[in-house]
């Protein structure tokens, strides 16, 4: 099967502690599914794109419930390798106030595994924009070679290549992320998605559309800057726009910036322009907010297409 989009990285079975409560006190969690990547495969799959995910994951429940998510989704799992010996990545969410604490079990976990022999076979037939992410890359030095391998493999046929920057501190050194993140911006990346911690590692201008501007001068043509709650700015076919985010009733942010890049990935697809592109993803990224968990909010092609024309049922 042909894909627009692959997706490279770890997917990851999502528990959430109900309540609003830290994860020391004992209680019911809600489970749902999650991993960046997987985020922007299953996101482009519900705006229409052909999408695929490159991954592996272990041959248990989560594994399973993971295949049946993109099965359902629409997201190809031909490059999908179930490993028989390594269990499923997990996180655990918990609130401490307003903001989210996670736990992670990922050290022995399927996803890290992926080698660059792994990556050497896949199919990658059709692509026209390979994603993955800074996280896809910090899990493990196998992981962080398939990145590179998958990378060229997309440029020699022809495909953009979309880098979400996305840090985890717990992952790697800020050095060492900044090293990788430059390589990746300069050698191999079209599309570059980062927020303000991204920005401050790699000592941007503190003016957003400064920044967003030096990392077009470092060879990508579209580069976006998330701000959250305070929208987002977007550089695109020679054009840098500032957005505001939309307003919705919240109930969880994980995922939001996944569902904000997929929207751009299938808007440069579809030749949108800068404006349209910019306030398409900041609606599928509100949207996404609109439900617990990465996956259960993000929105179709056309309930982002209702909210921008004013629908009253889901927007505030």
């Amino acid at each position: 099967m042909n894909c627009e989009i692959y997706s490279f990285g770890e997917p990851l079975a999502g528990f959430y502690a109900r309540d609003e409560r830290r994860l020391s006190s004992t209680g019911d969690f809600h489970m749902t599914w999650g991993g960046d990547t997987s985020n922007v495969a299953v996101a482009s799959a519900k705006l229409g794109h052909s999408a695929g995910y490159i991954t592996r994951v272990g041959s248990d429940a989560f594994g399973r419930g993971l295949i049946e998510l993109w099965t359902s989704s629409g997201v190809n799992i031909e490059n999908a390798i179930v490993d028989e010996e390594s269990p499923t990545g997990m996180y655990f969410v918990s609130f401490n106030g307003e903001k989210h604490e996670f736990d992670y079990r990922r050290k022995d976990a399927a996803a890290r595994k992926f080698s660059p022999s792994d990556a050497a076979r896949v199919s990658l037939e059709g692509i026209k924009i390979l994603h993955l992410s800074g996280i896809s890359q910090a899990i493990s030095r196998e992981c962080l070679e398939a990145g590179f391998v998958l990378m060229k493999r997309a440029k020699e046929l022809g495909a953009m290549v979309s880098y979400d920057l996305n840090y985890r501190g717990k992952l790697w050194s800020r050095d060492l992320a900044k090293a990788i993140y430059l390589k990746t911006i300069c050698d191999f990346a079209d599309i570059v998605s980062m927020n303000d911690d991204e920005a401050e590692i790699l000592n941007l201008p503190e003016n957003h559309e400064e920044a967003v501007r030096k990392i077009m001068d470092m060879g990508p043509k579209t580069v976006a800057f998330r701000r959250g709650s305070q929208g987002a700015v977007l550089g695109f076919d020679g054009q840098i726009l500032t957005g505001k985010a939309k307003r919705v009733r919240v109930a969880d942010t994980v995922g939001a910036g996944d569902a904000f890049t997929a929207a751009i990935l299938c808007c440069i697809l579809e030749s949108q322009t800068t404006d349209y592109t910019l306030q398409f993803a900041l609606t599928a990224a509100a949207l996404t907010c609109t439900a617990t968990g990465s996956t259960d909010g993000q929105p179709t092609k056309k309930e982002i297409r209702d909210f921008l024309g004013g629908n009253p049922v889901t927007q505030q």
